[in-house]
């Protein structure tokens, strides 16, 4: 297999996003692979809004699995993930998202839907599929997407005129392993009050003027919010481990969907032990052979998947009130300009699940808002995407 994702330079400034020069097209013998909730509103109406985050997180787990030493990017978007998938590697992802598909159906009712498309088709519809790669951490490079494919090939697996094109049916055999997803974390508070979800398009359709809009944006959201670390939505002092069974359970219903009532209880058990003693670990400094658990809270804020770009600019943002409302009054301006489209949620608190390949560095955690996060703030953002036209 040749590599393409893992030999592209790394960007070392997320603002480098702006510039489509740094970007590489994705090689057109690739797919692309979708997954998110159906009927997801009532899920997080209801408060299901964990389970939510805890499918699209499995589902990376599932495909990253399936990849194996392969580096692939995808993106964590709340209530689904995305990813580009060499042909080697397209049957064993379809099958991991399956068995995901089936997993989610089983433990929390919920109706995945699974699609793939080439990345050909993409280009025949006239859009590219731009990739990068950002560095987050010393542990964690993060996949950023211009080009306007990974949103176009979104609506076209989700159009029911087309779907049926694209859908992955029974036929797939489900296979492979969500080993490395844990949700063992308590809600993080705030430490400025609010945590608040974002989702920004440029309404540009030339390339050049919506990247100047995501460069004025990235700027304006420093100015109010500060640096990286002020405003990072998780804060040492927040991480608490949690030993009750409603959240341990999101983890129990993906690893242990298979093992019936009694091998569910087992591993719900044999989680909190190791709940328990990972909170020893930390709270004493301990080191082990391979892990420095004095240092694990430290590495875990900086391999956060708190900011992304994939057409659309996320972010979750600790902050107060008044920065909130500065942030909205600037992109409220922006929208009567008919120059953006946004959707904002405010909450309390940081929801946060993870991945962990070992304990050492490589882990990475999804952190969304709670309460539904950046699910509620695509509700907004589609209303005003449509009133835009």
């Amino acid at each position: 297999m040749t590599p393409f994702y893992s030999r592209l330079p790394i960007l070392t400034d997320f603002s480098a996003v702006t510039q489509l020069e740094r970007f590489a097209p994705l090689p057109m013998d690739w797919h692309v692979a979708t997954c998110d909730v159906r009927n997801s509103t009532a899920a997080v109406e209801a408060g299901d809004y964990k389970h939510v985050n805890t499918v699209a997180a499995a589902a990376v787990t599932a495909v990253l699995n399936a990849a194996g030493d392969t580096d692939i990017p995808f993106i964590f978007e709340g209530d689904g993930s995305a990813f580009c998938v060499p042909p080697e590697l397209l049957e064993g992802v379809r099958g991991a998202l399956v068995k995901t598909r089936d997993v989610a159906s089983r433990s929390f009712g919920l109706d995945l839907r699974v699609a793939t498309v080439p990345v050909a088709r993409v280009r025949q519809a006239g859009y590219d599929i731009l990739v990068a790669r950002y560095q987050v951490s010393e542990n964690y490079v993060q996949a950023v997407f211009a080009g306007g494919g990974m949103a176009w090939a979104d609506r076209y697996m989700k159009d029911p005129a087309t779907a049926g094109e694209c859908a992955v049916g029974a036929s797939v055999e489900p296979r492979g392993s969500h080993e490395g997803l844990e949700c063992r974390w308590q809600d993080i508070p705030s430490r400025h009050g609010e945590t608040v979800s974002l989702m920004v398009r440029a309404a540009a359709r030339d390339a050049r003027s919506a990247s100047a809009i995501y460069g004025a944006l990235i700027a304006k959201v420093r100015e109010i919010y500060g640096t990286e670390e002020a405003c990072h939505p998780i804060a040492l002092s927040g991480l608490l481990m949690t030993f009750g069974s409603r959240r341990l359970d999101n983890e129990v219903g993906i690893i242990a969907a298979d093992r019936g009532p009694l091998g569910r209880w087992l591993y719900r058990m044999r989680t909190r032990f190791m709940v328990a003693v990972g909170a020893l670990l930390m709270a004493w400094g301990l080191k082990t052979e391979e892990t420095d658990w004095s240092r694990y809270k430290e590495t875990l804020v900086r391999n956060s998947d708190v900011r992304k770009f994939n057409d659309v600019y996320r972010q979750i943002l600790a902050g107060n009130a008044a920065q909130r409302e500065k942030l909205t009054a600037w992109l409220d301006a922006g929208y009567a300009r008919r120059e953006l489209a946004y959707g904002l949620h405010v909450t309390d608190r940081a929801h946060m699940t993870c991945l962990v390949f070992n304990y050492s560095g490589k882990h990475l955690h999804f952190i969304d808002g709670a309460d539904g996060g950046l699910f509620m703030a695509a509700k907004q953002f589609k209303e005003r995407v449509a009133a835009l036209g």
